[in-house]
């Protein structure tokens, strides 16, 4: 099975993602975001540093745009590029999208913890050649058929 191909698009750079799990499909479209910005897939060293977050969002799709925008940002700010993605997804069987009395509640939100390892841009052999500004919610939807789960990213450039 595929894990990513790049599509393309009118004005922006687009990939779609595939993955017999979430956690693999989130993975691959990392990859496949990152491939898109180095122009290739990059070849990555061992981690220089690893850090654990966790996200919830209300939907799936909008933890998925969470979890790479994140990425995006590290990638931004520190020049950092992930090179080992461990990822735990819990979807909730009902996802319930009422507030709780008093305020906005978790519960029922799709969660994600990850333990990403960091690779220093410096130390990889390709350099960015496309500068990604967002991760974007473009007719985003994650989709699982014959046991596979996909989705099409759009990416603005």
């Amino acid at each position: 099975m595929k894990r990513f191909e790049i599509i393309g698009t009118t004005a922006d750079a687009g990939f779609v993602a595939y993955g017999e799990s979430l956690e693999a499909l989130f993975t691959h479209a990392a990859e496949g975001m990152f491939a898109i910005i180095f122009g290739q897939e990059p070849q990555l060293p061992c981690p220089d540093k690893t850090d654990t977050f966790a996200l919830s969002a209300v939907d799936i799709e909008s933890l998925l745009v969470d979890f790479l925008s994140e990425l995006l940002w590290r990638f931004d700010t520190d020049l950092l590029v992930p090179s080992a993605i461990k990822l735990s997804i819990r979807v909730p069987e009902r996802l319930t999208r009422e507030p709780a009395p008093g305020g906005g509640s978790e519960r029922g939100r799709p969660t994600l913890e990850a333990r990403v390892g960091f690779a220093g841009c410096k130390r990889l052999a390709q350099k960015p050649v496309t500068d990604v500004k967002a991760v974007t919610m473009h007719n985003l939807a994650i989709v699982r058929e014959s046991g596979v789960f996909s989705v099409k990213v759009i990416l603005d450039i």
